[in-house]
């Protein structure tokens, strides 16, 4: 039980201004139907949303979640008889002939991970639930509320909704999000739904505007560097880690998982490339990089990610404002490249690299939007 409560604190902690909200909601008189808590990757609110959840039903508090409860424990394990958790499933293909409703979410082969998944979200709030091959909230799942939030029920505690990855309720047709709105519309009693994304602008503006929004920032420095060191990293590794997660929880997660040599390797060696005029490395590097955004668009999208926070780092320096990046190796390259170039456009060089990541979603031609990439880097340096 101490691990729970230290665990949870954790999230609080890491996002107490946006917990003080949550916190003041949940003593109004007038709880919400539905709130929308949205913020970049990894800033931890699905762990805020759970812990907003499992506050909404305590015995025992109506300020923080008093962990002891037995509602409160069995909210922590995500196994609430009030709570239905919502994510991205992998899609069923019919085997019946009949236009019945099949409100079964998953195949027999993928409950086992869905179960794993949730059991290994209950013991940390910040695991991310991805099932391979899930890129779509299912209209099942959604119909399936309307069975359980609708029926009469012990009226002590709240029903509670929780939707994980909500702007996957409009993939494909966005069925899911129609039958959505429809609970919206006519919300069952004493039923709170809470969504969190990463995207808000993928989401129904109708369902928008039923839900009352909180926003949550990305996590600071300090706070990505105290759990590196939880987990036991080397202390003369942190600040570089902690530098390219930006705020992300998963991505400092799986930067831990990489040998720092290779990563710092990686990255200077693709700052050289596109800050080179090369004819043969550019050649190279757009062919490497348009096969990668096809064969595998997560590499592709993570080494973009990391030139952009490499640029990012160094805008700021020749701002002269403060960067993790600047306590490690990277700042004598980052020297290098003002020292060449001291009236560079890096705020540019930043967005137009945001704008290569948004190309693979959008099923952009890669090569082009490469080619195009390497002139206009070209171009900032110079301006």
């Amino acid at each position: 039980m101490a691990h729970q409560k230290v665990m949870s604190f954790d999230i609080v902690a890491s996002q107490s201004l946006i917990w003080e909200r949550l916190s003041k909601i949940s003593t109004a008189n007038q709880l919400g139907n539905a709130y929308l808590i949205s913020g970049p990757r990894g800033c931890g609110k699905e762990g805020l949303a759970i812990r907003f959840s499992q506050l909404l039903n305590c015995e025992i508090s109506s300020v923080n979640p008093c962990d002891s409860c037995p509602s409160c424990q069995r909210f922590h394990q995500l196994q609430h008889e009030k709570l239905n958790l919502i994510f991205p499933l992998p899609t069923v293909k019919k085997t019946t002939s009949d236009n019945s409703d099949d409100i079964s979410t998953v195949g027999n082969s993928d409950m086992e991970l869905v179960t794993s998944a949730i059991a290994k979200k209950s013991k940390d709030h910040f695991y991310k639930i991805q099932i391979p091959k899930a890129n779509r909230i299912l209209i099942q799942s959604v119909r399936g509320l309307r069975k359980s939030l609708y029926l009469k029920s012990d009226p002590s505690g709240r029903k509670i909704v929780l939707i994980l990855d909500a702007h996957l309720l409009s993939a494909g047709q966005g069925e899911a999000a129609n039958a959505l709105l429809k609970i919206l519309e006519e919300p069952p009693k004493n039923t709170t739904l809470v969504l969190v994304t990463d995207h808000v602008e993928l989401l129904l503006p109708t369902i928008l505007s039923r839900c009352q929004r909180l926003s949550v920032p990305r996590l600071n420095d300090e706070t990505i560097m105290k759990w590196l060191q939880m987990k036991m990293v080397k202390e003369s590794e942190i600040p570089f880690l902690a530098g390219l997660s930006l705020g992300n929880i998963h991505q400092a997660r799986f930067l831990t998982s990489q040998p720092i040599g290779d990563l710092m390797k990686l990255i200077s060696g693709l700052i050289k490339t596109i800050t080179g005029n090369e004819p043969d490395s550019w050649r190279k590097f757009i062919q490497t990089y348009s096969r990668l955004a096809s064969q595998d668009p997560a590499t592709f999208s993570f080494h973009f990610m990391m030139i952009k926070i490499w640029f990012r780092s160094a805008n700021r320096l020749q701002k002269d404002v403060d960067d993790i990046l600047h306590e490690t190796s990277f700042k004598l390259g980052m020297k290098r490249i003002l020292d060449l170039h001291p009236t560079a456009d890096f705020s540019a060089i930043t967005f137009e690299l945001e704008n290569t990541i948004l190309a693979i979603p959008k099923n952009l031609y890669i090569p082009l939007i490469l080619t195009n990439l390497l002139i206009k880097i070209q171009k900032y340096l110079k301006s």
